[in-house]
């Protein structure tokens, strides 16, 4: 028995150390801002995302390393496939990740759950002193390498969706301010970056960089919002940069564009900020419901006791 507790204590070190060595840093947010910036061309278009390299960057040692290679492997093999991978590069586009380092943590926790779930199984029969099915250790190798390798794309995803809300927050006033810029007889090409200059979060630093590249490249500020929307997965900019591409010539129809654009986000986020305080108010019912339900067992308990007792 001494035996088997300390072989499932090195069993759970061994494993932790995986996950603490494969778990990525959470750099600041203008250090995201300034990985993605890297990754676009000179000329203001983005760089494939799925492009990998043989060689890893910065010079990672040890576990990085590992990954890092078995993250550009199997981005060539998907890549081979077409599997593009779009969300998952819209999502590592706003949080500032890397493909390859992603698919790397994603295939090394795959198979650390594959190990852990057939050494546990085997472990578990051996301690109970029951025989162990055949099938169950490759079921439970199975569930765990599947849960290691989507386990990534969950922490990736709710990060996304965090700033995607901050960016769309941050989104409705920036238009809210180039409106205003216009009122005063502004330009539309004067007006955003002047209302970017306003503001000094990462979504404001990432529409000042956006709108420096296309004037040094020469695109249409507009084009290039479009493309930071469709880039970052940020639907209401993709199409708000369509729309005002097609009445740009107009600036009265720019302006009022951008002040409904603006009111639509603020009514949207407004609702759901409505549905979140619902959700919570549900939450918070359900667990004085569940505290009133244990109090009442709490009491009765004894009384039921001595009545079966008696």
């Amino acid at each position: 028995m001494i035996a088997a507790v300390l072989l499932g204590a090195l069993t759970g070190a061994a494993l932790f150390g995986v996950l603490l060595r494969v778990a990525p840093r959470r750099p600041a947010p203008m250090v995201e801002l300034a990985l993605l910036d890297i990754r676009h061309a000179r000329d203001g278009r983005s760089s494939p995302p799925d492009r990998v390299t043989d060689e890893p960057a910065a010079g990672p040692a040890g576990w990085a390393e590992v990954s890092w290679r078995a993250g550009g492997w199997l981005a060539g093999r998907l890549r081979r496939l077409g599997i593009a991978q779009t969300a998952l590069k819209q999502d590592l586009a706003i949080t500032g990740g890397t493909l390859q380092a992603v698919l790397g943590r994603k295939l090394l926790l795959a198979v650390a759950g594959l190990l852990a779930g057939v050494g546990l199984t085997v472990l578990v029969g051996w301690a109970a002193g029951v025989g162990v099915p055949a099938g169950a250790p490759l079921a439970s190798g199975a569930a765990g390498a599947a849960a290691g390798f989507f386990a990534p794309d969950l922490r990736v995803r709710r990060l996304a969706q965090r700033r995607r809300a901050e960016f769309r927050c941050a989104l409705g006033g920036y238009l809210d301010l180039v409106s205003l810029e216009m009122a005063g007889s502004a330009a539309p090409a004067e007006a955003l970056p002047s209302a970017a200059r306003l503001g000094a979060g990462w979504p404001l630093a990432l529409i000042r960089d956006t709108l420096y590249r296309a004037v040094r490249s020469g695109r249409s500020p507009w084009t290039e919002l479009a493309d930071l929307g469709t880039r970052i997965g940020v639907g209401e900019l993709t199409d708000l940069g369509e729309l005002i591409e097609l009445v740009a010539a107009d600036g009265a129809r720019v302006r009022s564009t951008l002040t409904a654009r603006a009111q639509t986000m603020r009514r949207r986020e407004l609702a759901d900020l409505q549905g979140r305080a619902g959700q919570a108010d549900q939450s918070m019912r359900v667990a004085q419901v569940l505290v009133a339900i244990g109090f009442i067992v709490f009491i009765g308990y004894p009384a039921l006791v001595a009545v079966l007792n008696f």
